[in-house]
């Protein structure tokens, strides 16, 4: 056979295999999930449930711990946890602020690298009476995302008051 009559075979051939799997693929719609072509028999196009991404949701535990002499300081015992399904990954940093009787007492930015759901960080902070003149009955309050730079699932839960007594 000559070179142009086998050239000129192999792309009938060519044409005919990508004829086929094109006209086999548009009458079989569930063989190529994913397909580009339009069917009208083809499942809708609406993001599935699984398909929708998953958001954290920030909220706090606030426990305020009453020393026994009242001329001692308090302290406030915070827990921030992500108790969305997202997660919380380390690009975006978020504010939190604790507060005594609606004054600032300190404000700090953390980002994790990754804050999977259920994960948690704690600490401690005194409340010095000499500096916050807080009288014998208050409220303690924690803020966190002030901001409000994570898209959580839940934007209404990141405020946590507490009545104190000395």
């Amino acid at each position: 056979m000559e070179v142009r009559t086998k050239a000129l075979v192999s792309v009938l051939l060519v044409g005919a295999v990508v004829g086929g799997v094109y006209m086999f693929s548009t009458s079989n719609p569930a063989l190529f999930k994913g397909q580009i072509f339009n069917n009208k028999n083809s499942q809708s196009s609406q993001p599935t449930e699984e398909a929708v991404a998953l958001s954290p949701d920030l909220n706090a535990k606030l426990e305020v711990l009453i020393p026994e002499n009242e001329s001692e300081d308090i302290k406030a015992n915070v827990t921030i946890e992500n108790s969305g399904e997202g997660i919380l990954s380390g690009k975006t940093t978020f504010n939190y602020t604790l507060y005594i009787n609606d004054t600032e007492v300190f404000t700090n930015s953390d980002s994790y690298t990754e804050m999977a759901s259920g994960d948690s960080f704690s600490f401690t902070y005194p409340i010095p009476r000499a500096i916050y003149n807080y009288g014998k009955k208050g409220t303690v309050m924690i803020k966190i995302d002030t901001d409000n730079q994570i898209k959580e699932s839940n934007e209404n839960n990141n405020e946590v008051v507490v009545n104190y007594s000395l």
